[in-house]
């Protein structure tokens, strides 16, 4: 079938004819055609005509399209035209095969759910986008190139938007129907992968080249689901403004250094928001803003990051919704977590998911009366406490992933308000920090300054009772071998003492964990180790921690040296102090066997 050589010329506003008639010698032509085939053939030919450039209203393309498609129908329903029938002839002679009855289609009053189905594919450059690596046949959801408007460049995979699209090629359409043409659209769009390119940073005017420093246009081929919503403006100046109420001059520049005195720390602050600009690079480390009083400008930071990225493009989500899948949906459409609130107290119970976002890895995000589906999160996430949280995961794989930044100013007296209601928000504002981040600096990974070194370190020995407790206790040890059986009766009275409102791990528990701490504090773990010359002194902890299962049960006297030197096994399992071990002693194990 195909389309008439005399088709109206294409309106000016449209760019499609205000009227579409068929040949009825095509379409008499395949008169053994089924009525889908008849819908698709002229559904894809019409939309063949569109220039998806200067796309029609959507009212223009339903009303076409259905006249099109019932233009086909009659003519179908006609049948072809008897050759020999004269000019004139009546309707009956002149098409003497006409359909009848169940064999009559039916002129149409809507466009059905394939024909949307296709009107998005194919003018709206809708795709299957896959929401992690794998290649899962239905693990993606449908995106929908945006040509123009605030979120021009990107697709919008949300449902609602998809809804809306469906909708304005028919208003009446029913919720089933709506329903049946994103299943059709499952079934007929290609399926992509996200760019994941870590180089392409897209911003409102286009996509950003961080290796060549270039701006390029958008197209449909970069298939990214959000943006900045900040110009890229090459070579944008650092504006100045000046307030005429209390006569004070401010620069985002000045501002970021306000915040330390130690230019590394910074230059982090300052890396740490071009990484929320560029979420496909993979960062493996979560900023933490801490800070165990007010003002400090943590809260104004992220406002910043906010502004740069835009809405839509992050979210909000405290470290406590990681113990719940249910609640990370958000992270399959934005690219960056920048959350200023976080509860006192909290408590990440399972951080498989936390450790699974900051690393670009798939976890799995279960949905309420949906099945779960495999998710896979690029972007960075900023998170501000005013509490280091506690951790049930005291692992180093987690450890590492952690960048705990310390917020020590305070800022005292008249509160500035205007920073973050007025100056953070100006466009120019914004424009420069864009430019700076993008177009003056050359980074893959985040400088992380001494300061936080130290502040990770003391946040562990917070988090995990047993590292702090073997930090103290391998340090201030006399023994050169300490016994399974002694250390974790010790770790029961030292922790009565330091935590006493905790309840201390079990002791499979507690020496899994001090077996991984002991080379750190220059111990070895060993088997069937002699007793005599690591234990011939007298060991201060059992007095100092009240260590009673260790004393001297035969002495009644006053002598603490004495009190402190119990009857010896000949050997045991347990750790050996590096400096002190020697070929002779046992094996060095990582077994989890209790002792005898």
């Amino acid at each position: 079938m195909g389309k008439k050589e005399n088709r109206p010329v294409a309106c000016a506003a449209s760019g499609t004819a205000s009227t579409c008639d068929y040949d009825s010698t095509f379409v008499s032509a395949g008169q053994d055609m089924t009525e889908n085939g008849l819908i698709r053939t002229v559904t894809e030919e019409y939309l063949a005509g569109i220039d998806v450039d200067i796309r029609p209203a959507p009212e223009d393309v339903e009303r076409e399209l259905l006249q099109a498609t019932n233009n086909a129908i009659e003519a179908y329903n006609l049948g072809p035209r008897d050759p020999s029938a004269p000019v004139g002839a009546s309707l009956n002679d002149a098409y003497p095969d006409q359909k009848k009855g169940d064999a009559r289609l039916r002129l149409r009053k809507h466009l059905d759910p394939y024909q949307i189905a296709l009107i998005v594919r194919e003018l709206h450059h809708a795709v299957g986008i896959r929401l992690d690596d794998s290649n899962s046949d239905d693990n993606f959801d449908i995106g929908v190139y945006q040509f123009d408007g605030v979120n021009e460049g990107t697709y919008d995979t949300s449902r609602l938007g998809l809804e809306r699209l469906i909708r304005s090629y028919d208003m009446a359409i029913s919720a089933r129907n709506v329903d049946e043409t994103v299943a059709i659209l499952r079934a007929i769009c290609p399926v992509r992968q996200k760019t994941k390119d870590p180089e392409l940073v897209v911003v409102n005017n286009g996509v950003y080249d961080y290796t060549s420093k270039f701006l390029m246009g958008f197209d449909p081929e970069f298939v990214f689901t959000e943006k900045s919503h900040v110009d890229f403006v090459e070579g944008a100046k650092n504006p100045v403004i000046h307030n005429d109420d209390d006569g004070t001059d401010w620069d985002v520049e000045s501002w970021m250094e306000e915040f330390s005195d130690d230019p590394a720390m910074v230059n982090l602050l300052w890396q740490v928001v071009g990484a929320t600009l560029r979420p496909n690079v993979t960062w493996n480390k979560t900023a933490w803003l801490y800070s165990d009083s007010g003002n400090n400008g943590k809260g104004t930071l992220c406002t910043l990051m906010r502004n740069l990225l835009g809405d839509g493009a992050w979210a909000s989500l405290p470290l406590k919704a990681f113990s719940n899948p249910f609640m990370l949906e958000p992270l399959s459409r934005v690219s960056a977590i920048i959350t200023d609130e976080n509860d006192t107290g909290t408590f990440v119970d399972d951080a498989a998911a936390l450790k699974s976002i900051i690393t670009h890895d798939p976890f799995l995000m279960d949905r309420k009366f949906k099945d779960p589906r495999s998710v896979l999160f690029n972007g960075f996430m900023v998170q501000c406490v005013n509490e280091l949280p506690k951790l049930r995961d005291k692992s180093e794989s987690l450890y590492r992933r952690l960048l705990v930044i310390p917020f020590e100013k305070r800022f005292e007296g008249r509160e500035r308000k205007y920073i973050k209601d007025d100056y953070l928000k100006r466009k120019d504002v914004l424009e420069y920090v864009l430019y700076k981040l993008l177009a003056t600096t050359d980074y893959y990974e985040l400088d992380v300054p001494q300061t936080c070194i130290d502040m990770l370190e003391e946040f562990k020995l917070e988090n995990d009772p047993v590292r702090q407790f073997a930090e103290e206790v391998f340090a201030e040890a006399t023994w050169d071998l300490l016994p399974y059986k002694f250390m974790y009766d010790c770790y029961r009275h030292w922790f009565q003492r330091n935590v006493p409102s905790g309840r201390p791990v079990g002791r499979n528990a507690f020496l899994k964990s001090l077996k991984g701490l002991a080379a750190e504090c220059g111990w070895l773990v060993q088997d069937k180790v002699r007793s005599d010359g690591r234990m011939d002194r007298p060991e201060p902890l059992i007095l100092e921690y009240d260590v009673r299962e260790w004393m001297n049960s035969g002495y009644t006297g006053s002598d603490p040296g004495r009190k402190c030197m119990p009857d010896l096994a000949e050997s045991y399992r347990g750790f050996v102090r590096v400096s002190t071990a020697g070929s002779d002693d046992g094996k060095e194990t990582d077994s989890e066997n209790k002792e005898d």
